[in-house]
């Protein structure tokens, strides 16, 4: 079919997550994010239904998954982060028994206010019958594997000791049931975690704020759950999301579980950057025990397409790939070429232009392993942005992608402008800077 590049007549606001949309997408939202009117914006250009399979190979929080599950369109989506295919898996799992949520939901607030009184930490807001004057005890919170990756200042002694205990009374009331009602209650306490009990906040970058001196992490979790159980309630009431939603854990430049027969692809990968896609989920990933020293960080990184130079390894072969590509190759050169003449000499300004061809290498990978799982035809909209990440070097992410794409057999048949960014370009002491308009845009393919 022929993919329409027309804009629409009226467009939402470029990248805020509309009111409307805040059920489901705002259980937790990672910052970076695409909106959802863009995902229905391409589910009705490729003219996906009841009988379609999508699928999103970098699907993060899980936007392309919840808004086809919203319109009734079976989907499949792929991350090798574990925190985000864990987002992804309680985002799309509209099965539970609310009933029995809101029973075990304040059990645990009951439980967690009466562990954090026995551990010297008041009670700031949630009401609970199990107050009490009694001695605190000793917690001893993180261990000193999970100390050394935890971002410095990134969350305080208070907050943190209720954190965790909270999470503790999370995994002692949820061990009879089944794996996603626990998925579910930690879900939640990681959107308390990114949303105010953490130090942190995203402009885009993460940025450390004013050290809190403590949070009411009960009474956030408490209103926080009720909305998430609200929302599957009103769902249920209103008849939609009775389709499949499957989130497998793998890296996209494999995909060898994935099934064939995917009707579209809606997603956006990493772009080629300097964005630490493990440090902007650190601290949630850390308290809900998905990652717990530099052994496990390290294999999750080796995981993840290689975007930036915090997980850029010796035994890295995705370079390879793009060896022919002479674009890549100059753009490669440009950076190299920049950072001996500005005399930089880190670690990191060395790998800048490794990273660029180990990006490249690894969608062609991806592209390559994706091809068989396509049905004919199939369409695909990457959403992808320009760069100058490394040293203000210029790299126009869909051009080159579109030529990486082609020479595993796809066909280019648009590029949509999705939002331009201004970004100030340091010249030389002679021109001064200089404005440019970044890019982001849709870049269309095919199935040939």
């Amino acid at each position: 079919m022929t993919v329409s590049t027309a804009k629409p007549k009226s467009r939402p606001p470029i990248n805020s997550l509309l009111e409307a949309d805040r059920p489901f997408h705002g259980w937790y939202r990672f910052v970076l994010s695409y909106p959802p009117h863009l995902v229905r914006q391409y589910c009705e250009h490729f003219d996906l239904g009841e009988n379609s399979l999508v699928l999103d190979p970098f699907c993060g929080t899980g936007t392309t998954l919840v808004e086809a599950k919203k319109n009734g369109i079976p989907s499949i989506g792929c991350d090798a982060h574990p925190f985000a295919a864990l987002v992804s898996r309680v985002k799309t799992n509209w099965n539970l028994d609310t009933g029995l949520l809101r029973g075990l939901a304040n059990r645990i607030c009951k439980a967690a206010d009466k562990s954090l009184t026995r551990n010297g930490l008041e009670q700031l807001s949630f009401e609970s019958a199990f107050i009490q004057e009694t001695a605190p005890t000793t917690f001893s919170g993180l261990n000193e594997d999970e100390q050394k990756i935890l971002p410095t200042g990134f969350v305080s002694e208070r907050p943190l000791r209720r954190l965790l205990l909270l999470r503790k009374e999370i995994i002692a009331s949820t061990e009879a049931s089944e794996v996603g009602v626990r998925e579910f209650f930690l879900v939640a306490l990681g959107h308390v975690i990114a949303n105010g009990a953490g130090n942190f906040a995203f402009g885009p970058e993460i940025y450390r704020t004013k050290p809190k001196e403590d949070y009411d992490v009960t009474g956030h979790y408490a209103r926080q759950i009720t909305q998430m159980m609200d929302d599957l309630d009103d769902a249920r009431l209103h008849g939609i999301g009775d389709c499949a939603a499957t989130v497998m854990e793998c890296d996209a430049r494999s995909l060898t579980d994935l099934p064939g027969n995917i009707s579209a692809v809606i997603t956006s990968p990493p772009y080629p950057n300097e964005k630490d896609y493990t440090r902007t989920t650190r601290v949630e990933s850390l308290i809900l025990g998905l990652m717990s020293d530099k052994k496990t960080l390290r294999h999750i990184k080796e995981s993840l397409l290689r975007s930036n130079t915090r997980n850029i390894f010796v035994d890295d072969r995705d370079r390879d790939e793009v060896r022919e590509f002479q674009s890549i190759q100059k753009i490669c050169a440009e950076i190299e070429g920049r950072r001996l003449d500005l005399g930089k000499t880190s670690g990191f300004e060395k790998l800048y232009h490794k990273v660029v061809s180990h990006y490249f290498g690894g969608m062609r990978r991806h592209f390559r392993a994706l091809y068989p799982k396509l049905r004919a035809g199939a369409p695909l909209a990457y959403v992808v942005g320009d760069q100058l990440s490394f040293l203000m070097v210029h790299i126009p992410t869909a051009t080159l992608l579109g030529e990486v794409a082609e020479s595993e057999g796809y066909k280019i048949t648009g590029c949509d402008l999705w939002r331009e960014r201004v970004a100030t370009k340091i010249r030389n002491d002679l021109e001064g800077r200089k404005t440019m308009r970044i890019r982001e845009e849709i870049l269309l393919l095919k199935k040939a």
